[in-house]
């Protein structure tokens, strides 16, 4: 079986989720070969550069949403970047996304605000993470999503 052939279904309401169904979003400045690879494999993948609000069409549309963790979000955390846009995103949109936060970053900062943005979203990853990790944390999704 492939990594990506397990299917879900919620059983509070009924939805299918499965690579077919689910729109995954990776907001990154840089190159992330592991979307290539998961639309290579059947996902529905967008890329994108950044993005400017929470409310953008590309969010709204997508159940999955990888953040890089640094270089994006600017627009809607100054301070956190990256991992402001996660939080703000998992606030406004609760159970019915499920956000993932990743870095390139050896160390990430220790502070009590970040530890309250890191508990705040769904799953965190390293960048270059192998795809096999990313596959995990999408399957998890499926079983959280609502």
């Amino acid at each position: 079986m492939y990594l990506f052939e397990k299917i879900y279904v919620n059983k509070w309401w009924g939805t299918k989720f499965d690579k077919n169904s689910v729109n995954l979003l990776f907001i990154d400045d840089n190159d992330m070969p592991v979307a290539d690879n998961l639309r290579k494999s059947g996902f529905k993948v967008v890329k994108r550069k950044d993005i400017k609000n929470i409310d953008d069409g590309d969010v709204l549309k997508s159940q999955i949403i990888f953040v890089d963790f640094n270089g994006v979000g600017r627009s809607v955390s100054t301070q956190h970047q990256g991992a402001g846009l996660a939080k703000n995103l998992k606030e406004r949109f609760g159970k019915s996304k499920f956000i993932v936060l990743y870095t390139a970053e050896a160390v990430l900062p220790t502070d009590t605000i970040f530890n309250t943005i890191l508990n705040s979203v769904d799953a965190y990853l390293k960048k270059d993470a192998d795809e096999t990790e990313f596959s995990e944390v999408i399957n998890v999704a499926f079983k959280k999503l609502r």
